[in-house]
């Protein structure tokens, strides 16, 4: 993307004024809202059918609308979750990948976790992840095949790249690769990459690649925030906030290059006030 564009998807506050008509909320109600272009502002107006009332507009909820959302809607709805399967996530501390190991295994599954740094395992270990990788002292690749020989029911990959080549070179049968993201090579031009077709890999298994954006599958969204929001209200799901602070509109450079550079634990989060 070549500046000058808006950015920002999701935010949380408390609504200070409503248009003519509107009864589902009212001023001073905490809400969250996601559009596209739209998260890096003091205010915003948002129609209302995009706006969900919260108990509290805080960081965590950030987390959780659109991510977990996306999390909960991604695996239930694309990747057919299942119960007694193995599991592999990539990025598994970030924003996004520490709702899917969580879900994953609150459904009865074996998780594999993957992350960059050995500051991370720990945490990710605290999630109930059962194999924590670290790719960059080990090779995915040969984990896979050596503690993994009967392959992966559903890969969650959001980073591409070389991580997108492990999961589906070890695919189960029937196996399900779903593609949430390419942070590793998103802003690079395309790489030509030279190997058999991707059918030559999923035929004979009879495994699949499924792509996902959650505005492919906003009809399933508010069934998903209800139950994500009950889940974490009663306790049954952590949310991880990434500590670092970033505080005013011109902390959201800092904040952006903090996540792309994979230092991040959890969700980055900007505070406007």
């Amino acid at each position: 993307m070549r500046p000058p564009f808006d950015m920002g998807v999701e935010s949380v506050g408390e609504v200070i004024a409503v248009g003519e008509g509107v009864v589902e909320v009212a001023v001073g109600d905490p809400v969250a809202t996601t559009r596209l272009g739209s998260g890096y502002r003091e205010f915003q107006v948002a129609p209302v059918e995009r706006v969900i009332r919260v108990r509290e507009a805080t960081p965590e909820i950030l987390t959780l609308i659109p991510t977990g959302i996306s999390a909960m809607v991604a695996l239930e709805r694309v990747a057919d979750l299942r119960s007694g399967e193995t599991i592999a996530v990539s990025a598994a501390a970030g924003g996004l990948g520490h709702i899917v190991v969580q879900l994953a295994k609150r459904a009865g599954n074996h998780v594999i976790g993957l992350t960059g740094s050995d500051a991370k395992m720990p945490l990710l270990t605290g999630l109930g992840v059962d194999r924590v990788v670290n790719y960059r002292r080990e090779n995915l690749r040969e984990v896979l095949e050596r503690e993994y020989p009967n392959g992966l029911d559903i890969a969650y990959d959001t980073v591409g790249g070389q991580i997108f080549d492990a999961f589906l070179e070890n695919l189960a049968r029937r196996g399900r690769l779903i593609v949430s993201g390419h942070t590793s090579d998103f802003e690079d031009p395309i790489d030509r990459v030279l190997e058999p077709r991707v059918y030559h890999k999923l035929y004979r298994k009879s495994a699949s690649i499924r792509g996902f954006q959650n505005p492919e599958y906003r009809e399933f969204f508010d069934d998903a925030a209800r139950r994500i929001l009950d889940l974490y209200y009663a306790g049954g799901l952590k949310v991880l906030v990434d500590p670092t602070p970033f505080i005013g509109l011109e902390a959201v450079p800092d904040a952006v290059e903090h996540l792309l550079s994979g230092a991040n634990a959890g969700k980055v989060v900007i505070r406007l006030n």
